[in-house]
């Protein structure tokens, strides 16, 4: 006979915490769609990142202080 769901419940909470979290990760994968293969993306955003590291090199860019590239991002509420 299986279990109820309390039974399982009860039985996860005396799992240890790395276990709980295992446990989590294996419940979120049966319970939705396959994850997009993120393996394109990676590369992309790899590409990317080594161009601009080139350009940056090179001289052909200008580098912006972190603390004047987030004040430009700021969000500022609507008027």
């Amino acid at each position: 006979m299986p279990k109820t769901l309390a039974e399982i419940t009860r039985d996860a909470a005396e799992l240890s915490e790395p276990e709980r979290l295992k446990l989590a990760r294996i419940l979120l994968e049966l319970s939705g769609p396959e994850p997009p293969d993120l393996a394109g993306v990676e590369e992309a955003w790899e590409t990317e990142i080594q161009g601009r590291l080139q350009n940056l090199r090179a001289g052909r860019v200008k580098g912006v202080p972190f603390e004047e590239a987030m004040s430009q991002n700021e969000v500022r509420p609507r008027s």
